[in-house]
């Protein structure tokens, strides 16, 4: 190989990997500010919920709402709750698993959730 075809290949390696790297942080980026955009809207549903007493998607094309709000002052959990317990909605926050007792009623609930 040529020197100068090695040249030109460091000059293009030392320009993507940078490229590559800010492509990189842009994305994670993107993705915490989404999830803190989404649990700004998750409140703001969840508040709009509890005082109209209806349910309030905290998005248009959401598939849940909230539903209630888990607190555990003890391990310092503080999480809305939605409605179903799919992959969508975990995704967000702890789910109700449909067909157990709803929150405020007798008999078992089931929240679903994962942590990460």
């Amino acid at each position: 190989m040529s020197s100068t075809f090695k040249r030109t290949t460091i000059k293009v390696l030392l320009l993507l990997l940078p490229l590559c790297g800010m492509w990189q942080l842009g994305s994670a980026s993107y993705i915490h500010a989404k999830a803190i955009l989404a649990q700004v809207l998750l409140e703001t549903a969840w508040d709009e919920t509890r005082n109209g007493q209806r349910e309030v998607k905290p998005w248009p094309w959401a598939d849940t709402w909230p539903i209630c709000r888990l607190t555990v002052p003890r391990l310092g959990i503080d999480r809305i709750v939605l409605a179903g317990a799919s992959g969508s909605s975990l995704a967000f926050g702890p789910g109700h698993l449909f067909g157990s007792s709803s929150p405020g009623q007798q008999g078992n609930i089931v929240i679903a959730g994962h942590r990460d």
